[in-house]
Parts: structure tokens; sequence; C-alpha cells
């Protein structure tokens, strides 16, 4: 019947073992891709520079090619093209490894031959995933290499066995007709030719059926029963084989019109058991009965197997192509937010400067009770400046973070120091719309890798939401809690919440708690999804719990850990002195 492509655990049985060569001259990498691929049960060799990987490659050819992209002065586009220029080694496939200060550069990796690339720092679901995905590509195409070859040799076997028993019957046949003369010899021979036919209709491993010009069915063999799972009693004619088997159904006299061995072409076969297979038919007819009846024998080569693979190759090219389709359009969309998001800065920096000149010859007013209505008016445009301004950041920055190229610049900082100087630094504004706001901690001082900035830009937001989504009177928390691996921060407050069914969307883009047109807030819903984006560059997690009329609660956690030759401390960072603009910026979309 074919061999089967294997299913999904038999796949990862095999991939367990797969044969995995690192070259990498950075020994952490090494070691944290090492430590995956382990977790994964596969096979690791690892090499430190070009040439020993070369050799690696030449001793023991791997399943896979983690290649660096530069090591020392040679780069590993070079390397990747003269192994694909190796007849042994051009379908092994190759997946860069960048530094992340490195650019990524798509065009250069994938006309290298490169099948895909990784990123430092690593993502472990992302680097096992793309691992897997390239090692279960090649896994695939081997299996319908070998599959294909198994095809070809049944599909000829068969033939070769149909004119074997053609030219065999035709010869019982003769030998039948000549000695005719010689009843016992003839009757002897009869019994011999009978136990013969028999014997090589009944064992052939191709569907056999003999029958006769006006339809009744004679026999068919084992295999033809083992593959429908119908026997003679189910179909005693050639029309109720096409009854329900739906095979020559509207054809049927193909099966009897004809003077010459012929290929009738391939059929669909419905079985017993409702399956659908496909088979290539040959007719012949190989004598006449005792009641002057022809004799025709129909013999099917099942090539279900090789059309599905010719279909699953089909549908590979397709998901191909759509993948390539697939990426253009978003290289373009990334594209066209970075530019109209830089357009939009532009005009938007202008104006505001417009407004700073403006304000400042307000001041030279000598009276000050006709320049309070402009300056209400300038409030009130500088405040959307900064909103547009805030929206413009924002949509850069996600483009950047799609596109893989915003970074973050992480030094070793007190972020305890770094949480409450940036919670007390809108105390008053808090004050002046009503609010208190508590700070508090159960460690003093804690050092981790972080890029201050970033930190206080995420916790500006968290706070920006608590204020607009809580009344006057309402209270806000912030907490900072050592946990030994990860430091946690959340940000608490006494709200109107967040409704159940949106808990699970509120991190996604452009997502808001309240879209209605008389919504006492305004936002653009790209805030949270990029805090949480934000959140996860540092490595860390962000979670929310809620219940509807009584607040919600932010938990960031980041885990600590350092980074070698990079502490600031506070004084050095500098970061209270834009508080005030980035409060402006932040807090833009509050306007009650």
């Amino acid at each position: 019947m074919g061999q089967q492509i294997m299913d999904m655990d038999n796949m990862q049985i095999l991939l367990n073992n797969s044969n995995v060569l690192i070259i990498d001259d950075s020994y952490y990498n090494v070691k944290i891709l090492t430590a995956m691929f382990e977790q994964k049960e596969y096979c690791v060799r690892n090499a430190y520079s070009y040439e020993l990987g070369l050799k690696s490659v030449r001793e023991n050819i791997p399943d896979i090619i983690l290649l660096k992209v530069n090591i020392g002065n040679i780069y590993g586009y070079e390397i990747c093209g003269r192994l694909k220029a190796s007849y042994k080694l051009q379908k092994i496939p190759v997946i860069f490894i960048i530094d992340e200060n490195e650019t990524i550069n798509k065009d250069k990796i994938f006309a290298a031959g490169a099948s895909d690339y990784i990123t430092v720092p690593f993502n472990y679901k992302e680097v096992t995933t793309r691992v897997d995905n390239q090692l279960k590509i090649r896994e695939i195409q081997l299996e319908m290499k070998e599959n294909n070859d198994d095809l070809k040799k049944q599909v000829y076997e068969g033939k070769r066995q149909l004119e074997d028993i053609t030219e065999e019957l035709k010869e019982f046949n003769i030998t039948l007709e000549e000695e005719i003369t010689e009843r016992t010899k003839t009757e002897e021979a009869l019994r011999e030719s009978e136990r013969k036919f028999r014997y090589s209709i009944e064992e052939a491993p191709v569907p056999v059926m003999l029958y006769t010009q006006d339809g009744e069915v004679l026999k068919i063999n084992r295999t033809w029963s083992y593959i429908t799972g119908y026997t003679i009693d189910d179909i005693p004619t050639t029309s109720k084989l096409a009854e329900i088997s739906d095979v020559f159904k509207e054809d049927i006299y193909k099966l009897s019109n004809f003077s010459e061995k012929q290929n009738s072409g391939e059929y669909s076969v419905k079985t017993k058991h409702g399956n659908i297979r496909i088979w290539d038919f040959y007719l012949a007819c190989i004598g006449k009965l005792t009641d002057k009846r022809n004799m025709l024998i129909a013999v099917a080569v099942d090539v279900t197997e090789k059309r599905c693979m010719e279909q699953l190759q089909k549908n590979i090219e397709k998901e191909r192509i759509r993948l390539s389709e697939i990426k253009k359009y978003d290289r373009m969309k990334t594209d066209f937010f970075a530019n109209i998001s830089h357009e939009l800065r532009t005009p938007i920096n202008l104006i505001f400067s417009a407004i700073q000149v403006y304000k400042l010859k307000l001041k030279e007013c000598i009276c000050e009770n006709s320049c309070s209505d402009r300056y209400k008016y300038i409030k009130i445009m500088e405040q959307n400046c900064y909103r547009l301004l805030r929206l413009v950041n924002n949509l850069i920055d996600i483009t950047k973070i799609d596109s893989g190229y915003f970074n973050i610049d992480e030094v070793n900082y007190n972020i305890v120091s770094l949480v409450e100087d940036t919670t007390l630094s809108i105390a008053d504004y808090i004050k002046s719309k009503g609010l208190s706001i508590v700070f508090d901690t159960d460690v003093e001082e804690k050092i981790i890798a972080c890029d201050p900035e970033e930190i206080e830009r995420i916790l500006l937001n968290l706070l920006s939401n608590a204020i607009k989504f809580t009344p006057r009177g309402g209270n806000i928390m912030v907490n900072v809690e050592d946990g030994n691996k990860s430091i946690s921060i959340k940000v608490k407050d006494t709200g109107k919440g967040i409704p159940k069914e949106k808990l699970n969307s509120i991190f996604e883009r452009f997502v808001q708690v309240d879209k209605s047109l008389a919504r006492e807030n305004e936002g653009s819903g790209i805030g949270l999804s990029l805090v949480k984006a934000l959140v996860e560059l540092h490595g860390g997690t962000i979670s929310v719990k809620s219940k509807e009329g009584y607040g919600s609660e932010f938990i960031i956690h980041i885990p600590c850990k350092l980074v070698d030759g990079k502490t600031s401390s506070k004084n050095e960072y500098g970061l209270r002195k834009n508080y005030i603009e980035k409060i402006n910026l932040e807090f833009s979309d509050i306007y009650n």
C-alpha cells in the first residue's frame, strides 16, 4: 500500500537524535545553544572557528548547521556559500547566528543560501522552533525522495508483473487449444494451468479482477479485497463494482469495449470503509470461456501515495510562495509605518516649536487678563501636540520592535530608586487630580541590568492609565518586591477596573477597554502593547489582575541579572532633568 508520511510523534523521535553543529567563537553563545538543544535531546557538536567547523563537517556531516555571521575577519556568508557549493552538503539547512550589535541583512542571509537566522540574545522558543522547522522540512524532503523511489519501483514492478501475467495466460490458452484433441492430457494441463493461474492471480501484489465481457465478475484477488474491504460476494458484477466503489461509473463501457491490452488511466476507488484510493488500471482480454464469452482481466496499480507525495510537494511550494508574499507584505507595512510616522513627527515638532515661541511672546504681554484666554487655548494646543507626538513615537517604536531594529541600552542600575524617583516625580500631578499615591518597597537597593529610560517609560504609561481610570478621591499604589531571581513592580489603582472579557486581550495592539464614542478617556490602544514589548525586551513578563468596579493591578517581573562593565548611578544618568517634559508627553491623553 505504500509508505505513509510519518506522524508527528515519530517525526519528533527522529528529531531527538538530530546532529546539530554550532560554529561560533563565543563560548557564551555555544553554551546557551548547547543547553537548549540538549533539552530537545539533540546531539550537539561545536567549533569555535570556521576552519574547525569545516573540518567537523567533513568528518561527520550534521543534520543542521548554526553558523555565526562574523568570526574574526571572515564572514559566515562566504563559508555558507562554500558549504552550498558542495553536492553532499547543499541540502543541509544553515541558520545564521547574528549578534545583537549586528545589522540583520535578510537579503544577504538568504542569498548566501541560509534557511533562516536567529539573533542574540536567544529566545528559547524562537530558536528551538526555527531549528525544529528546518529539521522537519529536511526530514520530509528525505522521506519524500525515499517514498518516490519506492513508488517508482512499485509501478515498474506492477507493469512488469502485468505483462508477465498476460503473456503467461496467453501461453496457457494456446497450450489448451493445441492439446484439445488429447482429452486426458488436456484435462491435466487445464488443471495445472488453472492452478498456476489462480495462484498467480491470488498472490499478485497488485489488485486483480477477472470478469466476462457481459459484466460478470469471476474473481477478485486477495490484494484487491485487502485494500478495498470488498469480497466477490459484494461485487458480483462490474455494474455493482461501479455502484459501490464509484469507479468506471460514467464510462463502464471501457471495461469491455476494447480489442487489445490498454491502459485505461487513473480512477478514484472508494473502499468499504469510505476511504478513497487512486488506482491506475490496465485492461486485457486473456481468452474465451467454454461458453464462448471473452474473459478479461483488470490489473490496478495503487498510486495513492505517489499522488499524495506530488500533492504535498505542490502544497509545500504554495506555502513557500505564500510565506514569501507575507514577508514582502510585512516589509511594506513596516516601511509604510516608519515613513508615515517620521513624516508626521516633523510637522508636529514645528507646530510645537511655534507654540513655545508664542508662549514666550505672551509672557511679554502687559495685560494679564487679556492673555489668560490665550494661555488656555495654548495649553490645549500644547497638550494635543504632546499627544500626537506620543502617538507617533509609539508607532515608530512598535514598528522598530516588529522589524527587530529596536535595541535597549542595558546598564546596571538601582531599580528601586528608579521606580521611587519616577513615582515621586508625579506626586504633585497626582494631587492636582484629587488622587493620592503611595510608594512601598521591601528592599532599599537592588542593582539589575535594565534600560532606565525604558523602565521609566513603562512606569509612566501604567501610571497614566491608573490616573485616567481612577475617579477623584481614589488611590494609586506602587510597590517593589525582591524575588531573588526577579524583581516585581506592581502598579495598583482603585479605579473602575477592566471587564473580564477584556483581560485576555488588554495587551494586544489597538485594544481599548471602552471603544464607545461617549467614552470618558482617550487613548490609541498602543500603550499597553508597547509596555508589554518593552518588558519582554528586558526578558521579563507583565500580567494584570482586575475586577470591574474594584480597580486593576499590573504586575511586572524583570529578571535579576547584570551586564559586564556597565554600571550607572542616578546622578550619572541624570533621569530627573527631563521629568516635566516626559510627564507632559506620557500624560498627554489625560483630559479630566
